[in-house]
């Protein structure tokens, strides 16, 4: 309908009291363009690695803070900082941001990071206006 908001696609990546026990701790929802995003630079295996540490973010009490995944936040989401390993020369960047009302950790973008130094400001702005899209179909 004319005037009507619609909700982006959400992928459901775990939902709260899913998964093993004791289960996750907060729901994981994927923006659509992030799947997309990340899947034009990574295999399956990669993108299973880095889906492997969202995951992990959704055991935690605080899916800001982790002894195990090198997060920073940025503005008002963080980031995954991942390469190496399985990713061999990606400098993989997984940005997301968390609905403690809801318990819910939202990816809304990844990318494959160019420079060395701060993430680049064209970046952050998508990422701030996927996460203030996302909110503004909740109004």
């Amino acid at each position: 309908m004319p005037g009507e908001r619609r909700r982006k696609p959400i992928k459901i990546g775990v939902r709260r009291s899913g998964g093993p026990p004791p289960g996750y701790r907060w729901t994981v929802e994927i923006v659509s363009q992030s799947f997309e995003e990340a899947m034009s630079f990574l295999n399956e295996e990669q993108y299973q690695h880095l889906a492997q540490q969202v995951r992990e973010l959704a055991l935690q009490d605080d899916p800001t803070h982790s002894q195990t995944i090198d997060i920073r936040p940025i503005e008002d989401f963080h980031e995954i900082r991942d390469k190496g390993g399985i990713l061999q020369r990606i400098n993989c960047r997984v940005f997301y941001f968390v609905r403690k009302e809801s318990k819910t950790i939202v990816v809304i973008g990844t990318i494959k990071k160019e420079n060395n130094g701060p993430t680049p400001m064209g970046d952050k702005i998508r990422m701030r206006r996927r996460m203030r899209q996302y909110l503004e179909s909740f109004e």
